[in-house]
């Protein structure tokens, strides 16, 4: 290296060690503690859902804490006294359900945890089968246009036949895009409803699914005896449009992908027959005669 390239060099490495030294610090991290959980005994690991909803805390004792974003403990789980590290995983907005994985370094053994966690539904003004204030709430995200939402109809019977003081089935609406007349059939049922013939309209939808159009919502209405007049104007009127819109905005948020999805008590059904939805209700009921016990 020649002696002028050596200055050059050498006056380079000054430069760029002075702007170091003066030049500002541009990183850096704001925080502050945002909340604080009070644990009912010592934690030994803590691990969080991937949408931040949920908090698990393992605790000394074999306890598993789960606690609301806004640190609420909601719930306490009985789990090995000997596991001492936790980590979770799902996704319910995108239909993965969240479990819980325990181990333990000194059994050396992992353990799964499946949790199923209700969402709530607002079912404020749908239509419902049932008696009004029953515990057991069965909620059916369906589309008129969806064959299979027109299978599940039998489940829904045999429950309230079986349940006739125990369950009440809610109907919300979930459209499909890819369904063309699957919004204006929901839109007429709507209209229908504000009538009082939501479920007579809706058996009448079903039936005639696969010649849906506008003059046969129509038809239809005409069949049942509907004020016409009304039915037309309700059926392409704000309201309707609104309550659809809120029902598939809700729809989304609780993670409805497809049709027909159900809710008992705002746990998915995941499979559509009697005996997994037999197995839901009994459970509910028997938290409901659990609570009464308690008091």
């Amino acid at each position: 290296m020649t002696l002028t390239a050596r200055r050059f060099f050498g006056c380079f490495l000054m430069i760029f060690a002075a702007l170091l030294v003066t030049a500002p610090c541009q990183a850096g991290v704001d925080w502050e503690v945002s909340s604080t959980l009070k644990t009912p005994a010592a934690p030994l690991d803590i691990a969080a859902s991937l949408d931040g909803k949920w908090i698990f805390v393992l605790a000394e004792g074999g306890r598993l804490l789960v606690y609301s974003e806004k640190g609420a403990l909601e719930e306490t789980i009985s789990v090995d006294p000997t596991m001492d590290r936790i980590a979770s995983s799902g996704l319910q907005a995108a239909n993965i359900p969240d479990r819980i994985y325990l181990s333990s370094a000194k059994h050396k053994t992992v353990q799964t945890v499946s949790l199923d966690f209700s969402v709530p539904i607002n079912i404020q003004g749908a239509p419902f089968l049932g008696p009004e204030n029953a515990p057991v709430v069965i909620v059916a995200f369906s589309d008129f246009e969806c064959p299979y939402c027109g299978t599940v109809g039998g489940l829904f019977e045999e429950a309230l036949a079986k349940y006739p003081k125990e369950v009440k089935v809610v109907f919300k609406q979930f459209p499909l895009a890819m369904h063309k007349q699957a919004q204006p059939a929901a839109l007429a049922s709507l209209a229908a409803h504000r009538q009082g013939k939501f479920w007579q309209y809706h058996d009448l939808l079903f039936e005639n699914q696969k010649s849906l159009s506008e003059a046969k919502y129509t038809e239809l209405a005409k069949k049942l005896g509907l004020d016409l007049e009304r039915f037309n104007k309700d059926s392409k009127g704000a309201v309707s449009r609104q309550i659809l819109e809120r029902d598939m905005i809700e729809a989304q948020q609780v993670g409805v992908r497809g049709t027909p999805t159900i809710f008992v008590n705002g746990r998915r059904l995941k499979e559509r027959n009697f005996k997994d939805l037999q197995q839901m209700i009994n459970q509910e009921l028997s938290k409901r005669t659990k609570t009464g016990a308690s008091r």
